[in-house]
């Protein structure tokens, strides 16, 4: 998706919260210098899976960019760390619901994960709904298990709210949308923010991903989907052929070579504005979005063979800079370079944001293109950002200096 210069749709502001940082220009110092936030998870022995390891927030305090901090109590993480994220990019561009744009002028899209809640959120339900041979007991669920659970759980199980609470608490009423559960619903958000924006259905549009994948039922899910295949043997990667892990250091070297995926936790929103109406207002202009790639993948085509087709329909050469969709794999590295060369691309620096950040999964996305745009602001000329992750949808942005 390329647009013409009227309608070249720029970012004026990025908020994040991550493992690494709550800053782009911090998270990037802090890859180039080559911190890792891996470390054993809190609250639950990961001995009984493959994954050692995850990256968590760590000293994170919601309360002061929520406005009702009632709200707080009704938000899972993931919808406390989005309110966090969306409060510091509008921050960062300056713009406010009602005094920037009319909040029916403001879109909001975004990726979540799939639900997902720490044991201890559905513990007394599981617990008074099993029989005695210890297997979920629907009879029981019905005249015990519903009785134990919270009132306030449906606002935290159900994957759209953390959306809701943004909305709730940005006053953001124009069109919205959210997408699940993987990189590439993160690059759909990202799309339909530009395309409300050139369509003229809306003047602003904040886009954004949250994900959770530090707790134990996260865990189960990303080991039963085959995620944490890469930590056991090469041969079962999903991306197959990477070599055997060493889970007792899981920082790795930088060579290259790979550990196992690191689930993490965050959020990462861009506030997107069309050139035209951002130098009305006098914003300060991060980076041009000039160019978006977004392919499904169908039950034919291999995932290399989409990520090459995505690189290509780009059409461009060699960039400043790429912050790499490498997720600590040898698989998914030799993958992307695969891609990278076919297309005829190249780059002066590389980053590799889920090697050391942690995988954000739903938001890695987003945080691949805001870290894009902290390269721009550091000099870059033209950042590739690569969104390359599980599911079917694969994509790839390119920034370029304003």
């Amino acid at each position: 998706m390329k647009a013409a210069n009227s309608q070249a749709v720029v970012v004026t502001g990025v908020g994040i919260v991550t493992p690494l940082g709550q800053t782009p220009a911090e998270v990037l110092r802090r890859i180039r210098a080559g911190e890792c936030a891996a470390a054993p998870p809190a609250g639950f022995d990961a001995g009984v899976f493959a994954c050692p390891v995850c990256a968590r927030v760590k000293d994170f305090q919601p309360q002061r960019f929520v406005s009702e901090p009632k709200l707080v109590r009704l938000m899972n993480r993931d919808a406390q760390l989005a309110v966090a994220a969306a409060r510091l990019a509008l921050e960062n561009a300056v713009v406010k619901s009602g005094t920037t744009y009319p909040p029916e002028e403001m879109a909001l899209f975004g990726a979540t994960g799939l639900a997902g809640l720490p044991l201890r959120e559905v513990a007394p339900l599981i617990r008074v709904s099993a029989g005695l041979d210890g297997e979920f007991d629907l009879t029981r669920f019905g005249q015990a298990g519903l009785k134990a659970v919270s009132p306030i759980l449906s606002f935290k199980i159900l994957s759209n709210m953390p959306f809701c609470f943004v909305s709730i608490n940005e006053n953001i009423q124009g069109p919205n949308a959210v997408y699940t559960p993987w990189e590439g619903e993160g690059a759909q958000a990202v799309e339909a923010g530009i395309r409300s924006l050139q369509a003229g259905d809306a003047r602003c549009a904040l886009v954004g991903g949250c994900d959770v994948k530090t707790h134990e039922l996260a865990f189960v899910s990303l080991q039963q989907q085959g995620v944490f295949d890469s930590w056991k043997s090469p041969e079962s990667h999903p991306l197959a052929g990477a070599p055997a892990p060493n889970p007792a250091n899981p920082d790795r070297d930088r060579e290259g070579s790979a550990c196992g995926v690191i689930p993490g936790e965050g959020a990462a929103f861009l506030v997107l504005e069309t050139k035209q109406s951002a130098l009305a207002r006098g914003a300060r202009v991060c980076a041009t979005l000039s160019a978006l790639s977004l392919r499904p993948r169908s039950r034919e085509e291999e995932v290399a063979w989409t990520r090459t087709e995505v690189l290509r329909r780009l059409k461009v050469g060699k960039v400043t800079a790429m912050v790499s969709a490498s997720d600590g794999t040898a698989a998914s590295e030799r993958m992307e370079l695969s891609a990278l060369k076919s297309a005829g691309i190249s780059a002066e620096e590389i980053i590799c944001p889920k090697k050391q950040a942690g995988d954000l999964f739903a938001a890695a996305a987003l945080l691949q293109i805001a870290l894009g745009v902290a390269m721009i602001e550091d000099g870059a000329s033209s950042v590739l950002a690569n969104c390359f992750g599980y599911g079917t949808t694969q994509a790839a942005c390119v920034l370029e200096k304003p």
